[in-house]
C-alpha cells in the first residue's frame, strides 16, 4: 500500500494561504537580500495546535496545479501561534475590567475552540515542488509561485522522511542517524544522512558556548568511523575535550593521543591525563571511573609526547628547501642596487633548479640533501663571469658549505615525531592509528603545528598517487586558526593558509575538514564559502546570525527560531548530505554523554 502523502490530522487540519509577505534588508556587505514568507491561516482546534511545530513541511498548490491539482510548492514552518479575534482590538486604552473580561473569554475558548480563533502559521519556501500521482510522490528543485487562497496541506511523516532523510543502501539506519527530527511530539523520525558525503564535502558547526558543538562533533566522528572503513580522523584539540569525549573510541580503535607538554614522569598518569581535559558537567565527579579506562591508553602505548617547534623554525626550514632558494634568488632581482650582470644570470639559475627538480622528481618543498651537490655543479658555470664580491656567488658558496655538511644518512630523531605522525596518518597498515587527538594548549603553537601537519600530509599525499586512506581534520575553535584578518607574528597567517588550502583543494585528495566555532563573524570568509554542510544552534549576537543567513542562504525566519533552541537542538542546511539539496532541517542530536555514561558502567 502506497503511503499517503499528506496528514490531515483526522480531518481537523484545514488551512489556506492568506498572503506571501516580502521582507528586504541590508546584508553585512551592504547589499540587499529579499526573503518571502507564506502567511497561512489554519482552523484552530486544541489537537491541531499541539501537533504543529517548527520544522514541519506544508504543501501549497502552485500555478502548475491549475486543472490538475497535483503540483505543490513546499514550505517549511518557521513559527506557529494561536490567534483570537478579540486579541486584535484589545489594547490598554480600554478599561481594565473590560480587558479582563475579554481575556477570560479568550482563555475559555482555547480549551474548546470557536469561530473567533485560528492558528497563524509562518512558513518559508525551500524551493522544491512536490508532484503527486498514481506511483506516489516526486520532488523537484524548482521555485514555483503558490496560489493565494488555496488550501494548504500538511505533509505526512512518510513524505518528510522521503524528502529529507538519507536511506542507507545497507546497514542499520541508526549508524547514519545523528538524532531525530524536531516538530513531532513522538520523536519518531530518525534523522539519517549520508555520512560519507557529509565528511567528503566539508562541514562546519556554529553555535554559542555551551550549545553542544563538541558533543555534536563527537557524535559525527563516531558515526563516520563506523560508516567509512578507511577513514582516519585527526583532531586538533585546543580546548582539551576529545581525549575524554571519545575515550571509548580511543580504546576500541588503534589511536594516538599526543601531548606537547610532557607528564610522562608523573606517578599517577591517569590522574594527570584527566586533569588536563575538560570533562562534561554530567560526568565531572566520576574521576575514579575514568582512571581504569585511561590507564588502558598508557598500557597500549597510545599516549605519546611531542616537542613543539620553536618560533621561527618554520621560516628556517623553508630556507633549507629549493623553494626557499628560489625565493632568495627572486629577492636578488628586486634589489635596486644589485649588479645588472647578476640579475641577468638569476633567471638561468632558477630554470636550472626547476629542471633539476623535474629530473629527480623532487617537490619544491624538498629539503637540501647530498644530492644537491649535483645541482651546484650545474650552477657553478653560470656564475663564472661574476666578480668574487658578487652576492649571488657568495650565496652559492655558502650553500655548498652547508650541503657538504649534510650526512649521507639523516640522523633519526628520538621518540615520537611530527614526521612520524604524518606517516601514520597516511599509512595503509591495518594496525596504524585511525584516530589522532593532538592536545595543543597554547594557541600560537596550535596554529603552527596544525599548519605544519596539514602541509606535510598534503605533500606526502600528492607524492603517493593514492586516495586512501581518507583523512578528516577536525579544527576545533576555528576562530583561532582561520581569523578574518590573519597575522604572521601570531601564526594565524600560516594556519589560515593551510586550512583554507585544505578546504579548497583537499576534497580531490580525500583530505577533508570539519570546523567548529562560536564566533563565525571573525572567520575567514573564503574558507567559510568552501563548506557544503552547516550546523547552526543558538547564536545570541544578531551580527553572527545575519552573517550565517547571508553566507549560507538560510532564511531569517529559520535563523531567529534558533534563539529558542534547547541544548542539542540544531538547524542543518546541507548541499550534499541530506536526501535532497539545501533544505533547512531542524533536529535534536544524540547525546554523546549518554554513550560515555554507558561506557563507564
Amino acid at each position: 500500500m502506497t503511503p499517503l502523502p499528506f496528514d490531515d490530522i483526522d480531518g481537523e487540519f484545514r488551512a489556506r494561504l492568506r498572503e506571501i509577505a516580502t521582507t528586504t534588508r541590508s546584508t553585512v556587505d551592504n547589499s540587499t537580500v529579499t526573503f518571502r514568507t507564506a502567511r497561512i491561516e489554519c482552523e484552530y482546534t486544541p489537537r491541531v495546535i499541539k501537533r504543529l511545530a517548527m520544522g514541519q513541511l506544508v504543501a501549497i498548490p502552485n500555478v502548475q496545479a491549475l486543472g490538475t491539482n497535483n503540483s505543490y510548492s513546499l514550505y517549511e514552518i518557521a513559527d506557529v501561534y494561536p490567534m483570537h479575534y478579540s486579541m486584535l482590538t484589545l489594547d490598554k486604552s480600554q478599561p481594565a475590567a473590560i480587558r479582563n473580561e475579554f481575556m477570560d473569554l479568550i482563555q475559555k475558548e482555547w480549551e474548546k475552540g470557536s469561530k473567533s480563533t485560528w492558528i497563524e502559521i509562518v512558513a518559508a519556501p525551500i524551493s522544491y515542488v512536490m508532484k503527486t500521482g498514481d506511483d506516489g510522490v516526486t520532488f523537484e528543485r524548482k521555485g514555483m509561485a503558490p496560489l493565494t487562497g488555496s488550501p494548504v496541506k500538511l505533509l505526512s511523516k512518510d513524505s518528510i522522511q522521503q524528502l529529507i532523510c538519507f536511506s542507507p543502501p545497507k546497514g542499520d539506519v541508526n549508524d547514519y542517524s545523528l538524532g531525530y527530527l524536531l516538530g513531532f511530539t513522538d520523536n519518531s523520525i530518525p534523522f539519517s544522512l549520508n555520512i560519507e558525503s557529509l565528511i567528503h564535502y566539508m562541514g562546519g558547526v556554529f553555535a554559542y558556548t555551551g550549545s553542544g558543538k563538541s558533543n555534536l562533533t563527537a557524535v559525527v566522528i563516531r558515526k563516520a568511523l563506523r560508516a567509512i572503513p578507511d577513514l582516519k580522523v585527526v583532531i586538533f584539540d585546543v580546548s582539551a575535550e576529545y581525549g575524554i569525549h571519545i575515550l571509548d573510541v580511543l580504546n576500541e580503535l588503534p589511536s594516538r593521543i599526543l601531548f606537547t607538554d610532557s607528564f610522562k614522569d608523573s606517578k599517577n598518569l591517569p590522574a594527570e591525563y584527566f586533569k588536563r581535559h575538560a570533562t562534561p558537567e554530567s560526568l565531572a565527579g566520576r574521576e575514579k571511573e575514568f582512571y581504569p579506562k585511561i590507564s588502558n591508553l598508557f598500557r597500549d602505548g597510545k599516549v605519546e609526547f611531542l616537542q613543539s617547534h620553536l618560533a621561527g623554525e618554520e621560516d628556517v626550514a623553508r630556507f633549507s628547501t629549493y623553494e626557499g632558494l628560489i625565493e632568495v634568488l627572486s629577492n636578488t632581482l628586486n634589489d635596486r642596487y644589485g649588479a645588472v650582470q647578476q640579475k641577468i644570470v638569476v633567471p638561468q639559475v632558477v630554470e636550472t633548479i626547476k629542471k633539476f627538480l623535474r629530473e629527480n622528481k623532487f617537490e619544491l618543498e624538498a629539503r637540501f640533501s647530498p644530492k644537491t651537490k649535483e645541482l651546484l655543479e650545474r650552477i657553478q658555470p653560470l656564475l663564472s663571469d661574476l666578480g668574487t664580491n658578487s652576492s649571488l656567488k657568495k650565496t652559492f658558496d655558502s650553500l655548498a658549505t652547508v650541503v657538504d655538511s649534510i650526512p649521507e644518512t639523516p640522523e633519526e630523531e628520538e621518540g615520537y615525531t611530527w614526521g612520524l605522525m604524518a606517516d601514520e596518518i597516511l599509512s595503509l597498515s591495518k594496525d596504524s592509528p585511525r584516530v589522532f587527538v593532538v592536545n595543543l594548549p597554547e594557541a600560537e603553537d596550535a596554529r603552527l603545528e596544525t599548519a605544519n601537519v596539514i602541509n606535510e600530509v598534503f605533500r606526502k599525499r600528492k607524492r603517493s598517487f593514492t586516495l586512501s586512506p581518507r583523512v578528516l581534520f577536525v579544527i576545533d575553535e576555528a576562530q583561532e586558526f582561520i581569523p578574518q584578518v590573519p597575522r604572521k607574528e601570531d601564526g594565524t597567517d600560516q594556519s589560515s593558509r593551510a586550512v583554507e588550502r585544505l578546504l579548497r583543494h583537499g576534497r580531490k585528495y580525500h583530505l577533508n575538514c570539519w570546523i567548529s566555532t562560536q564566533r563565525v563573524a571573525h572567520l575567514n570568509t573564503n574558507a567559510l564559502q568552501q563548506l557544503h554542510s552547516y550546523f547552526v544552534s543558538t547564536m545570541p549576537r544578531p551580527y553572527d546570525r545575519q552573517l550565517i543567513s547571508d553566507t549560507f542562504a538560510i532564511d531569517d525566519a529559520f535563523m531567529e527560531r534558533t534563539l529558542a533552541f534547547q541544548n542539542g537542538d540544531w538547524l542543518l542546511t546541507s548541499f550534499k548530505a541530506t536526501a535532497t539539496q539545501n533544505i533547512p532541517v531542524f533536529f535534536h542530536a544524540e547525546n554523546n554523554e549518554d554513550v560515555l555514561d554507558a561506557y563507564l558502567k
